[in-house]
């Protein structure tokens, strides 16, 4: 089992990822913007995270700065962003070495478990 870090601001979206993470053995944890995700953060590490980029407070790419670069203890969990927009899905993730997919909006629950599963696989680097 398996706990995942939801980091999306809307609703309906968050609550997609989570019931189908959820129907799939895993634990999940919700925030709907940075400063939750970051009070979280403090208090639990997952094995995974699944960030939209576009939140209201800070960017997702905000929030992986923050812990991955920026953290006295950085942060070495896979992430998996979703995102709508094309252009986000194009960035170079070279800067981001947790990130270990990009899912663009609109995605099919099977697109979303499937890359759930593969990172959930995948050991970051210290």
């Amino acid at each position: 089992m398996s706990t995942v870090l939801v980091v999306e601001d809307e609703l309906n979206v968050r609550k997609l990822v989570a019931v189908n993470l959820i129907t799939r053995g895993h634990v999940v944890l919700e925030a709907g913007d940075v400063r939750q995700a970051l009070a979280r953060l403090r208090t639990t590490t997952p094995d995974l995270m699944v960030l939209d980029i576009k939140l209201p407070d800070l960017t997702g790419w905000d929030l992986l700065a923050r812990i991955t670069t920026e953290a006295a203890q950085p942060a070495r969990f896979p992430v998996v962003v979703m995102t709508a927009s094309i252009m986000d899905a194009q960035v170079d993730l070279e800067q981001y070495p947790v990130v270990v997919e990009v899912l663009v909006k609109p995605f099919s629950v099977v697109k979303l478990v499937a890359a759930v599963e593969r990172a959930l696989r995948t050991r970051i680097q210290s």
